[in-house]
């Protein structure tokens, strides 16, 4: 559909374009002439969450959570819970007014609507000596049950108290800053200014409530396990002092180290003493065999045995004492000088004895006595010596190897309990830092969840704008674009044949001419209708005077449906070849109302009995014979004239659709002649035919010569 033709039907409807608009906006204009007034308040705040300063400096800049933080903000701003606790508070300052208005709070508009929508015992009941005894009143009577009064005006949708109406309060982050806009709009300008307030107050309470809540139930939980960790850390402790006390440990690794090193030099003084234990022997035995006779029996005397029986333990008692006294505390009194005191003293005495018992100067290699027993004293003396010490210290190997195979395994349990106080330490010391790290969470939500009111809510003293002229106007255009798209729509979706172009392409026939709508007057000169029917008479004065064409002329006029508009073509063919100065034959069936002049015939009369055209046209002579048939569908037609047509015009409704069946009765005509069949538009306005008859256009002179070329037929006839 072109330009051109959407305007057109948009002009062919303008009334109705007209009509709606007017009736939509008058409506809507008497529906608002009682608008109430709005009036609108706004309060910003400053939330400190992108860029506020924390206890570990200035907020670090991360967009995600930044966001996230702001929208967990404003959904606690419209959550249910914010709107119904702001509606409790409301309604409690309201009801502790009694009937003593405040103008900061309401008017007195407001306060009469109130009571209307509480009864006064009710009001009365719930309005306690308190704000908060009143609220505690309100919240438990509103949750008692959702049948009572105040849960209904709740879950309603009145302009004040509903969660309906205090959904309208709008909260927005400004651009990308730290602040927060809130406005709400509403009948009573005090209304709107304290239930901006209570809003903030609300919200705010219950965001640092939640944030609170969150590090409190964290440190909580660090701190039980915290006091867990520590019993633990305490018990493992406790069991590794007991173990070392009952074990005998200080310190089991420089013991372990200290034991080491002592055995290591124990061995070295073994070896030594054995050394010199050995050479001692070896010398004794030696000297031994030198002395002979009375000299050696000396050395067996029951006195001398007994003091030497005595050197040893002396000297086994002072290799004890030597040995063990690097292991005493200092100061702890010793018996070593004693002992060394009383080796002298027995060794002057075993001196003494073998002097008095000597009775022989020299041996029997000639080396004297009293030389080998001095030299035999000593080494006696030093095998006892080097004796006793080693007997100690092979004792004090024993004592080592057993103390060593005593820490051997102590070493894997202290370990093990070592491990064990390690690990819960280290579960102490992490659980001690997160519930230090949550504390000071906690402390820096206490800090940041304290929202500064940058600008406080105003009382708005102007009215807002109202809605009506943006209804009305709405109500207008939109009414107009509905019509206007709904006539769009219809002629998108039509699918009748409208104009000649639309209706060859859906016949498939050639469209011959257009007939204009039925009028009561007879066409001006000019006029559309006149230029349509003067172009229909030429084009069938045209193919009836070409050459070889049959005189008369015969046209028939047939349609698939009655009412189709055959009859006025006819008439109007007929009208216009008279007026060409050609004598035209009418010939109608009867029934149909073509004028005094035209021949009727019997259908059913005629197409039992086979009539000829000669027959219906009952002998008379014309230049051209315009022959209406009955219609294909409804009505039944004479076959046998069609034989003797030479053009046959099928008349179609422009406001008609082509179905299949009219293709059926197309085609069943066609097999029953061989004129050619074309199509007229019946119906059709001016701005639809223009595609035809600028097509062909008038020529006013081409008809007298088809008039003088009919004479002359005539004359020769």
């Amino acid at each position: 559909m072109s330009l051109a033709e959407v305007l057109r039907l948009l002009l062919r409807h303008w009334k109705l374009l007209l009509a709606v608009p007017l009736v939509l906006g008058t409506t809507a204009f008497l529906l608002t002439r009682h608008e109430k007034k709005t009036y609108t308040s706004e309060t910003t705040l400053y939330t400190g969450i992108a860029s506020g300063y924390t206890l570990k400096g200035n907020a670090e800049t991360d967009f995600f959570s930044t966001n996230n933080a702001f929208d967990n903000l404003l959904n606690l701003i419209k959550s249910r819970e914010t709107k119904e606790e702001v509606a409790y508070q409301l309604l409690t300052h309201h009801l502790q007014m009694k009937d003593h208005l405040d103008p900061a709070r309401l008017n007195w508009n407001s306060l009469m609507r109130l009571h209307a929508l509480l009864p006064a015992a009710l009001r009365q009941q719930l309005t306690g000596p308190t704000q908060a005894e009143t609220l505690a009143r309100v919240r438990a009577y509103a949750g008692a049950n959702d049948t009572n009064e105040l849960y209904l005006l709740l879950n309603s949708f009145d302009p004040t108290y509903s969660v309906d109406a205090l959904g309208h309060v709008n909260a927005s982050r400004i651009q990308s800053s730290d602040l927060v806009k809130l406005d709400y709009e509403a009948e009573d300008p005090a209304i709107c200014r304290h239930t901006l307030e209570l809003t903030t107050q609300v919200f705010s309470e219950k965001y640092r409530g939640l944030r609170m809540d969150q590090t409190a139930t964290v440190i909580k939980y660090y701190e039980v396990e915290t006091a867990r960790a520590l019993v633990l850390l305490n018990t493992a402790e406790d069991k590794f002092l007991a173990f070392n006390r009952d074990n005998n440990i200080i310190n089991y690794y420089e013991q372990t180290k200290y034991i080491a090193g002592e055995r290591e030099g124990l061995y070295a003084d073994i070896t030594k003493i054995q050394m010199q234990y050995a050479a001692a022997k070896a010398r004794l035995a030696a000297i031994e065999l030198k002395l002979a006779g009375r000299n050696r029996a000396l050395l067996s005397t029951g006195e001398l045995l007994q003091q030497r029986r005595e050197l040893e333990q002396l000297q086994a008692g002072l290799a004890n004492q030597q040995l063990y006294g690097r292991l005493r505390e200092p100061g702890t009194p010793t018996d070593a000088p004693r002992l060394q005191a009383r080796i002298g003293e027995l060794t002057e005495a075993m001196r003494t004895t073998l002097n008095d018992h000597y009775s022989q100067l020299n041996s029997v290699e000639g080396i004297p006595s009293k030389g080998l027993i001095d030299e035999w004293l000593r080494n006696m003396l030093e095998c006892s010596d080097n004796k006793a010490k080693l007997e100690v210290m092979l004792q004090r190997k024993q004592e080592f190897m057993e103390e060593y195979h005593k820490m051997a395994p102590l070493g894997a349990t202290l370990k093990r309990i070592e491990r064990e106080i390690e690990l819960t330490q280290k579960t102490y010391l992490a659980l001690l830092t997160s519930l230090n790290d949550s504390r000071a969470s906690q402390q820096n939500n206490e800090l940041t969840t304290d929202l500064k009111v940058v600008a406080p809510p105003f009382l708005p003293l102007h009215a807002k704008g109202g809605k009506r002229l943006m209804l009305v106007a709405g109500g207008s255009f939109g009414g107009f674009f509905f019509v206007a798209a709904t006539l769009l729509g219809l002629g998108l979706l039509d699918k009748s044949l409208r104009k000649p172009s639309v209706a060859a392409s859906q016949t498939g026939l050639p469209v011959l001419g257009v007939l204009p709508p039925p009028s009561a007057t007879p066409p001006a000169p000019g006029s559309y209708a006149d230029t349509a029917l003067d172009h229909l008479a030429r084009q069938v004065v045209r193919r009836a005077g070409t050459q070889g064409a049959p005189t008369p002329f015969v046209v028939g006029l047939v349609s698939t449906r009655r009412h189709e508009g055959k009859t006025q073509l006819l008439q109007a063919l007929a009208i216009k070849c008279r007026a060409l100065g050609l004598e035209v034959l009418t010939v109608c069936p009867e029934g149909t109302d073509a004028g005094p002049d035209a021949t009727y015939y019997p259908p059913a009369l005629a197409v039992v009995q086979r009539w000829p055209l000669a027959r219906l046209t009952q002998g008379q002579a014309a230049h051209v014979v315009l022959l209406e048939l009955p219609a294909l569908l409804e009505d039944t037609y004479p076959v046998a004239p069609l034989t003797e047509v030479h053009l046959l015009l099928l008349a179609l409704k422009n406001t008609r659709t082509w179905e299949p069946k009219d293709a059926q009765a197309l085609q069943d005509l066609r097999s029953l002649t061989m004129a050619p069949v074309e199509a007229v538009l019946c119906g059709v306005q001016a701005y639809e035919s223009r595609e035809l008859l600028v097509q062909h256009e008038p020529v006013r002179r081409r008809p007298r010569l088809r008039l003088a070329f009919w004479r002359r037929r005539a004359a020769t006839a």
